[in-house]
């Protein structure tokens, strides 16, 4: 399998979302991004929401699969 891409989907809750929560893609994230770093990206995100709080983060990782 080769690598093509990675993105992170972030879950926040607030009263303002149907259900409470919403979860947000973020692609064009980096190979492997540490759990440092997501938790650094998922502050910066709560201090700019509206009221957000984290609730979790999802890294996802694209690849391309070639059969033979």
């Amino acid at each position: 399998m080769s690598w093509k891409r990675t993105s992170i989907n972030v879950t926040m809750a607030n009263d303002k979302y149907v259900g409470g929560k919403k979860t947000k893609p973020f692609g064009n994230v980096i190979q492997e991004p540490s759990k440092d770093q997501i938790n650094l990206f998922s502050e910066a995100l709560t201090m700019l929401s509206d009221g957000d709080s984290f609730i979790k983060a999802e890294v996802v990782k694209h690849t391309d699969v070639v059969s033979d």
